[in-house]
C-alpha cells in the first residue's frame, strides 16, 4: 500500500511549473551565473526490513522444534558529487501546458553508499511432550558498500511569495532517475560465532560481479538562497530493481530476509559564475550621468 501511494506521487512530474531564470539585476555583488553548476549531497541510508519468519522444524522422530528469523533495520550513510544542468527552454511545445515544463533540470553524479542491517535466528527444540530444551540463536550483520552512478530528471513546482532573482524562493522538487550500484565492499556473509543452522535458504544480492540497476524516485523541498546557491533536503526511494529482475520491487536479499534501502539527503547546487556583461556594475544614477555627459559633448 505504501509503495502504491508513492507511485501516485510521481504523477505531478508531468506538470512541473516555473523554471530557472538568470538575472542581470543588481544584487549579490552583481553576481552573474550560468545555467549549470556542480551538485553534491550526503545523508543517512536506512534499510526497511521485511517481516519476521517463523515455522516448525523436524529434528528426529521424537523431537520437534520451531524457528524465528528476525531482520532488523539499521542506519548507513551515502555521499555523492556531480553536475546539474538547467536547460534554457521557456516551456513545452504543448499548448495546454502553457509555460510548464515536463523537465526543469537534470543532474548526474557518482557516489558511495553503505547499506547496513541485521538478522537474528532463534531455534527452540521441543521433546515429545512439547517441552523446550536447548534453545540457541545466532546473528548475522549486513554491511555492504556500493560505488554508484546516477542520473535524474527533475520537475519543479514553485510555491510561496518570497522571490529570489525573479523566481519564487521555495519549490517542490521531484525527480525520476536511474542508478547503477556496483558492490565494492561486503562483510558478514555468514553468521557470527560459527552459527550454521539455517532453517531457510539464504540469498545474497547483488552478486559482486553483476551490480544492480534501479529505477528511483526523489522528492524534496528546494530553497533558493541567492543566484548561485540552492539547498534541497529530500528523500530518495528505489521503486524497482531492473537488473537483476526479481519482480516489481526494489528489495535487497541478504541472509534469509529482504531489505528496502531508502536515503534521506541534504543536497546543494552551486551554479557556476559567469563573467559580467558590459555595464552590469553601473547603477541607474551612473547611467543617467553618462547620458547627460554624452548629450553635452
Amino acid at each position: 500500500m505504501i509503495r502504491f501511494i508513492l507511485l501516485l506521487l510521481i504523477a505531478p512530474l508531468a506538470y512541473g511549473q516555473g523554471g530557472f531564470k538568470k538575472s542581470q539585476k543588481k544584487g549579490n555583488d552583481y553576481l552573474q551565473v550560468k545555467n549549470h553548476g556542480y551538485q553534491f549531497s550526503l545523508g543517512p541510508t536506512y534499510s526497511f526490513a521485511s517481516k519476521p519468519l517463523s515455522g516448525d522444524l523436524i529434528i528426529d522422530q521424537a523431537d520437534r522444534g520451531n524457528y524465528t528469523i528476525t531482520p532488523e533495520s539499521k542506519l548507513g550513510f551515502y555521499a555523492e558529487f556531480g553536475l546539474a544542468h538547467f536547460p534554457k527552454w521557456k516551456g513545452t511545445p504543448i499548448k495546454a501546458l502553457g509555460k510548464s515544463r515536463i523537465m526543469d533540470y537534470f543532474d548526474w553524479g557518482i557516489g558511495y553508499r553503505q547499506i547496513n542491517a541485521l538478522e537474528s535466528t532463534l531455534i527452540e527444540n521441543q521433546n515429545a511432550l512439547g517441552v523446550v530444551y536447548n534453545p540457541f540463536s545466532g546473528q548475522g550483520e549486513m554491511r555492504t558498500g556500493y560505488l554508484y552512478g546516477s542520473i535524474r530528471a527533475h520537475s519543479l513546482i514553485y510555491f510561496g511569495k518570497k522571490v529570489v532573482v525573479k523566481v519564487r524562493k521555495h519549490f517542490l522538487d521531484q525527480s525520476l532517475g536511474l542508478n547503477y550500484d556496483f558492490q565494492i565492499k561486503s562483510e558478514a556473509l555468514a553468521y557470527q560465532n560459527n552459527f550454521t543452522t539455517f532453517p531457510v535458504a539464504q540469498t545474497f544480492q547483488p552478486d559482486l560481479a553483476k551490480g544492480m540497476l534501479q529505477f528511483n524516485y526523489q522528492i524534496g523541498i528546494g530553497i533558493r538562497l541567492n543566484k548561485a546557491w540552492i539547498l534541497i533536503p529530500s528523500v530518495s526511494l528505489p521503486i524497482v530493481t531492473i537488473a537483476p529482475w526479481e519482480g516489481f520491487n526494489a528489495n535487497i536479499h541478504w541472509f534469509s530476509s529482504t531489505y528496502w534501502p531508502v536515503q534521506a539527503q541534504f543536497k546543494v547546487i552551486k551554479l557556476f559564475e559567469a563573467p559580467p556583461k558590459c555595464g552590469v556594475y553601473s547603477t541607474p544614477e551612473d547611467r543617467e550621468m553618462e547620458k547627460q555627459y554624452r548629450m553635452e559633448n
